[in-house]
C-alpha cells in the first residue's frame, strides 16, 4: 500500500541525521585532538614479552583518567605489543619492567594530535652480571670454601655506549619497585673510572630500599680479601629517576691499608704504618633544559687524613644536545658521568673505587684526571655507530706501575707504594698534559657479533733513554710526553651451538710508552692495552640448582707486553707498563 505521508517520513529521516551528525561531531573533534602510543617489548634474543609492565608519565593523559593522575599502567599482550589511546599532545616518558628482565626507559616521547608514536623496546636478562667463583687461595685469605661471586663482565655492556635515562628496577605487580640486596666477592672496579685504584679481590655488599618510585636509598661497603684494613662503607641517596631530572648525593668512608709483606715504603713518612683514612663525597644533579638539550653537573670530593691532610674538589658537566634521532654533540668538563642505566654491581663498584694514591716524598698524593672533550655520537643504519671526539687532559702525580721488588727499589723509597691487585708497585712520575682526539667505530654483525675498532692520538709518558733523577731521588719529572697514537680493536661474539661467548680485545702502543694515551675514553669503551679475552662457557644445569650456569676465564695483558725499561746512571734498569698482568675467572650463576 503506498504511504499516504511521504513528507512526514522524510522529515523524519533528515531530522535523525541531523541529532546524529551534531552528536558526533564533537566526538570525531574530541578524537583528532589526541594522540596514540603503541610499541612492542622483546628480549634480546627478538622473543616478544608477554606481561610486561608499561608505565607512561606524561602532562596528562586519558580522558577516563581523573585530571590529577599522570601516570598510566598497561600491560603487553601475548605478542609484546601495548596501546595507549585519547594522549593529550605533549612529551611522556615510558618505563618498562618484566620479571628477571633489566628495566628499560625512554624519556622525550614526543605525542602528536590525530598521530600515533611507535616505539620498540628490548630488556636484557638481570642475571647477566651474577656469577659463581671459587676466589684463588693463595689471592685470599677467606678459605677454600666456595664462595658467592657478583661481578660485572665488559662482555655483558655495550662496545660503544650512548648514554640514556635511569631504569629503576621495580616490581611489576606493584606501583613500588622491588628493593635489592647484594652480597659477594669481586675483582675489583669495574673500569669505568680510569682514575680508580684496583684493590684486587674483596667482599663487597649492598641494600638497595626504595623510598617510593621516584627516589631510592642505597647502602654499600667493601672489604679487601688480601688480609689487610682495606675497607669502605657509605650510603647513596637519588631522587627523580621517573622524570628527566635527577640528582644524587654520595657520601663513603674509606680504611686503607698495606700489607708489610708486599713491600711497602719504609720510612717515617705518613703512611709508615700502612693505614689512613679517606672520604670520598659526590653530588650530581641531570637537567632536561627542553627535549634536545640536557644538562649533567656536579663535584667529587676526595679527602685523606693520613698526618698531613690531602684534600681535592673536582667539578664537572656534561652538556648534551640531541641533533636527530641519529646524532648527539656533547661537551664535557671533568670526569665522565655514570650511565644511570648500570647494573646495581656497577654503582656498588663504582661508589666503593677510591683514587689511586702514590707517594711524593713519603708524602700522599692522589693520581688526578682533569678532562675536557667535544664529541660526536652518530648511529647509522644496520647498527653501526661513529663517535669522533677531541680532547685535553691534565694529569697530576701520574701513577706508573712497576714489576720491581727489593734492590730495585732502594733509592726510590718514600716515592712509591704497593700495588695490591697484581703485586709490583706504583710510583708516581709527576704531572704532564695530553691534547688529542680519538675516532671509533661500532657495528653488530647479526644477532651474535659485535665488533669495535678505535684509534687514539694524544701524548704518553716515554721511558726511553737514560733517566736522570731528581736531587730529591724521585722520578717526578724523569720521564717526558711524548705524542703517541694507540690503535685498539675488539669483538664480542656467541657462537650459537655451543652458546660459548667470548670477548678479545687487542690495544698497540708504541713501545716505551708507559700510560695510556685518552685515559677517560678507553674507560668508557672498556679497552686496556694489550691482549685481554674472556669466554664465558653456558654448562649443563645441576638438578638441585635450578639457574644458568657458565664458566667464566679472564685475562688481562695475558702475554705480559709493554714493559718499557728505564735506565738509571749506575743502576740497574726498572721496568715500567701501563697495563699489568691479571688472569682471574671461576663459574657464574643466572637464577
Amino acid at each position: 500500500m503506498k504511504d499516504s505521508k511521504p513528507g512526514v517520513r522524510l522529515s523524519a529521516i533528515l531530522l535523525a541525521g541531523g541529532l546524529i551528525s551534531v552528536l558526533i561531531g564533537p566526538v570525531l573533534t574530541q578524537a583528532l585532538s589526541y594522540g596514540r602510543l603503541a610499541g612492542i617489548v622483546s628480549d634480546d634474543h627478538g622473543n616478544p614479552l608477554m606481561g610486561a609492565t608499561v608505565m607512561i608519565v606524561g602532562p596528562l593523559l586519558t580522558a577516563t583518567a581523573g585530571t590529577g593522575d599522570r601516570v598510566e599502567r598497561v600491560i603487553t599482550d601475548a605478542k609484546g605489543k601495548f596501546s595507549v589511546g585519547n594522549l593529550i599532545p605533549g612529551w611522556y616518558s615510558l618505563q618498562i619492567v618484566s620479571p628477571t628482565r633489566i628495566p628499560a626507559r625512554k624519556s622525550g616521547v614526543k605525542v602528536e594530535a590525530g598521530q600515533t608514536s611507535t616505539l620498540k623496546f628490548v630488556l636484557a636478562d638481570a642475571f647477566a652480571p651474577l656469577r659463581f667463583q671459587v676466589p684463588d687461595k693463595d689471592a685470599t685469605p677467606l678459605g677454600d670454601d666456595w664462595k658467592w661471586v657478583l661481578r660485572t663482565s665488559a662482555a655483558t655492556r655495550p662496545i660503544l655506549r650512548y648514554h640514556h635515562g635511569a631504569a629503576a628496577a621495580t616490581d611489576p605487580t606493584s606501583p613500588e619497585p622491588a628493593d635489592q640486596r647484594l652480597l659477594g666477592v669481586v675483582p675489583g672496579p669495574s673500569g669505568q673510572d680510569p682514575m680508580a685504584s684496583d684493590q684486587g679481590m674483596g667482599t663487597v655488599f649492598a641494600y638497595l630500599r626504595h623510598l617510593s618510585p621516584d627516589s631510592d636509598l642505597m647502602t654499600v661497603g667493601s672489604v679487601a680479601a688480601d688480609g689487610s684494613l682495606t675497607s669502605s662503607e657509605g650510603t647513596v641517596y637519588r631522587k627523580g629517576l621517573v622524570s628527566r631530572d635527577t640528582e644524587e648525593v654520595s657520601v663513603v668512608l674509606h680504611q686503607l691499608g698495606y700489607l708489610s709483606g708486599l713491600a711497602a715504603p719504609l720510612g717515617p713518612g705518613p703512611l709508615s704504618d700502612y693505614e689512613a683514612r679517606g672520604l670520598a663525597a659526590s653530588y650530581t644533579q641531570t637537567c632536561a633544559l627542553n627535549p634536545h638539550l640536557t644538562l649533567t653537573a656536579g663535584v667529587d670530593v676526595d679527602f685523606l687524613d693520613a698526618v698531613r691532610d690531602l684534600l681535592i674538589a673536582q667539578p664537572r658537566m656534561k652538556l648534551a644536545y640531541h641533533v636527530s634521532r641519529s646524532t648527539d654533540f656533547a661537551l664535557q668538563l671533568g670526569k665522565e658521568p655514570y650511565d644511570e642505566s648500570d647494573t646495581l654491581i656497577e654503582r656498588v663498584n663504582a661508589l666503593n673505587a677510591f683514587p689511586v694514591l702514590t707517594l711524593r716524598g713519603y708524602q700522599p698524593e692522589f693520581e688526578q684526571l682533569q678532562h675536557s672533550e667535544v664529541s660526536l655520537n652518530h648511529r647509522f643504519k644496520g647498527s653501526g655507530r661513529l663517535e669522533i671526539a677531541a680532547y685535553h687532559d691534565g694529569i697530576k702525580n701520574a701513577a706508573v706501575w712497576s714489576p720491581a721488588q727489593g734492590a730495585a727499589l732502594s733509592g726510590l723509597a718514600g716515592n712509591y707504594l704497593p700495588n695490591p691487585a697484581a703485586g709490583g708497585v706504583f710510583l708516581n712520575m709527576g704531572d704532564y698534559r695530553s691534547t688529542g682526539y680519538r675516532v671509533a667505530y661500532a657495528q653488530r654483525l647479526g644477532n651474535h657479533v659485535e665488533t669495535l675498532v678505535a684509534y687514539f692520538v694524544g701524548d704518553s709518558l716515554n721511558a726511553s733513554g737514560v733517566i736522570n733523577r731528581s736531587p730529591e731521588g724521585n722520578l717526578q719529572g724523569a720521564l717526558k710526553p711524548v705524542r703517541s697514537p694507540a690503535l685498539a680493536a675488539r669483538m664480542s661474539a656467541r657462537i650459537p651451538v655451543t652458546r660459548t661467548r667470548v670477548t678479545t680485545s687487542y690495544e698497540w702502543v708504541q713501545s716505551g710508552r708507559v700510560t695510556m694515551v685518552d685515559p677517560q675514553g678507553q674507560a668508557d669503551m672498556q679497552l686496556q692495552p694489550f691482549l685481554d679475552f674472556q669466554v664465558r662457557q653456558p654448562l649443563p644445569a645441576l638438578a638441585f640448582l635450578p639457574a644458568h650456569i657458565e664458566a667464566v676465564a679472564d685475562f688481562r695483558n695475558f702475554l705480559a707486553q709493554g714493559y718499557a725499561p728505564m735506565t738509571q746512571p749506575g743502576e740497574s734498569a726498572l721496568l715500567l707498563g701501563s697495563a699489568y698482568k691479571c688472569i682471574r675467572g671461576g663459574l657464574s650463576v643466572e637464577f
